[in-house]
């Protein structure tokens, strides 16, 4: 159910606004092709409650919250940060398939609701690492 790029042990230069601009289509074109995969992950995360939730995906939103992508100079911290429709890269040394990955990674915060709440950072994680996520 891999949908995250293997990374591989170089570290790249600095994140940049350009940088980022360029990897924005190729993580839209993974939310668009995988949306499948993304979808059996979160029914995998389901079948853990023990009444089968509602599963509403928002891979639209996901899609606008990559577009929106910024750099971040606040932080020297590998780990994006997110929100519901934006997310920040820090300006960090980084090559591009982590790059990749890490907007990946941080579009697929809160893009599934489970009847109608939000699903908690830890359980996020969880559907990250089925889809090949090393978070």
């Amino acid at each position: 159910m891999n949908v995250f790029p293997k990374y591989p042990p170089t570290s790249g230069s600095h994140v940049s606004q350009r940088r980022i601009n360029k990897q924005k289509e190729a993580v839209v074109h993974i939310l668009r092709t995988k949306e499948p995969q993304i979808r059996k992950a979160f029914e995998q995360l389901a079948k853990r409650y023990s009444k089968p939730p509602k599963i509403e995906l928002h891979i639209e939103q996901a899609i606008e919250k990559v577009y929106a992508a910024r750099v971040t100079y606040d932080s020297e911290d590998l780990h994006g940060e997110s929100d519901d429709y934006r997310m920040w890269i820090p300006a960090a040394k980084m090559n591009d398939t982590y790059l990749m990955g890490t907007m990946l990674h941080e579009a697929l915060h809160y893009i599934c609701t489970f009847d109608g709440k939000d699903i908690c950072s830890e359980n996020e994680h969880y559907v990250m690492r089925l889809l090949g996520d090393d978070c």
